[in-house]
């Protein structure tokens, strides 16, 4: 492995606030909508089952990657079965075990792109190329390289990829006969409560990756590989190596509270109060902050936009005065930015409003 491996900027940034902080930096839900009741249920139910401390399967639990398989056949249009699904300890370990589990050396992503998955490129001692607009694919792509995108409210930018975009891309996948590596965590996190088609279903060679780190809780650590068997075969190796399979107990809490509770209820109900607390953080910037150009997401976690001085400057004066936010430039391979991310979903009314307000007035002084 070559270089220093360095840490992930955000947790850094997560590292040093303290309680005093108003951080708009990690990609952090709503603690007010984590189903404590139903999972405290889920849990004294799972707890009389002695196997939920056992060790299990390394693909992970039937029940629960036949309730994911049906996710995807039934609200995807994604045809599945239980044994192309692989559970892993969070989406993040994703990265890790496909990268393992293929011959490339190289990886083309769009930029910017999120940092979790450019330090699990990094560490792996890949070659990262990027790009900007879809006509540049063509060039980049081949049979021994791999995608990545995500599709729906891309971290950080927001972006999601159209149908026509989708086909677009599948396509260019096609003739180059790459491998794609689809990030799906915030594909659920549509404000009206719309999912879009899968490029993965498009093209046969890939790997969808989801979490309920956004859509339950990401204590738990739990996300999955959607891949043809083939591919998921291919996975199991570099999962053992790891860590056997991920926390039985965890998979037996996630699959019991699936069993009594409809999960897209509880989806909506995040994307109806993630929806208000963007509208108010936007609101926010439009009245204490004007000159921050952005575009209002339609999903997802974040409002990103543009500034008019250096925004890495600016996130070290705010974190100065207990404010933290994300720079973009931690975002691109090698590129200075005055763009930030901003995460709505964590902070409260209050406090998207005062930290707002505070970065108002270190501008103005910057």
């Amino acid at each position: 492995m070559s270089g220093k491996i360095k840490r992930s900027y955000i947790r850094e940034i997560l590292d040093a606030t303290d309680e005093d902080t108003i951080s708009f930096a990690g990609g952090l839900p709503d603690k007010e909508l984590f189903p404590l009741k139903q999972l405290s249920k889920a849990s004294k139910r799972v707890f009389k089952d002695a196997d939920c401390l056992q060790y299990s399967k390394s693909q992970g639990i039937e029940g629960l990657r036949k309730k994911l398989a049906a996710i995807y056949t039934k609200k995807l249009g994604f045809k599945t079965s239980k044994d192309e699904i692989l559970i892993t300890t969070g989406s993040q370990q994703a990265f890790d075990i496909i990268i393992k589990s293929i011959d490339s050396s190289e990886v083309i992503v769009e930029s910017p792109s999120y940092i979790g998955a450019l330090g699990a490129f990094r560490i792996l001692d890949k070659k990262i190329v990027d790009f900007k607009e879809l006509s540049e694919l063509d060039k980049l792509l081949n049979n021994s390289n791999v995608l990545y995108a995500i599709s729906d409210y891309q971290n950080p930018s927001t972006n999601v990829y159209s149908n026509k975009k989708r086909e677009k891309i599948a396509d260019i996948l096609s003739k180059s006969n790459s491998t794609l590596i689809e990030d799906a965590a915030y594909c659920f996190l549509n404000f009206k409560n719309k999912v879009r088609t899968p490029i993965s279903k498009l093209y046969a060679n890939s790997y969808h990756l989801g979490s309920f780190s956004k859509i339950v809780a990401p204590g738990l650590r739990l996300g999955w590989v959607r891949a043809k068997t083939e591919n998921i075969d291919k996975l199991l190796a570099a999962k053992e190596s790891l860590d056997l399979h991920s926390s039985t107990f965890n998979q037996m809490l996630i699959n019991e509270y699936l069993n009594e509770n409809d999960l897209f209820e509880h989806i909506s109900t995040i994307n109806n109060a993630y929806s208000k607390k963007m509208e108010y953080m936007a609101k926010c910037f439009k009245k204490y902050i004007p000159s921050f150009s952005f575009k209002k997401p339609k999903g997802g976690m974040f409002i990103y936009g543009s500034f008019k001085v250096d925004s890495m400057l600016l996130a070290k004066e705010a974190l100065k005065e207990n404010v933290a936010f994300v720079p973009a430039e931690v975002f691109y391979l090698d590129e200075k930015s005055k763009e930030a991310r901003f995460n709505f979903t964590n902070a409260t009314y209050k406090e998207i409003k005062q930290g707002i307000k505070k970065l108002s007035y270190i501008i103005n002084k910057y």
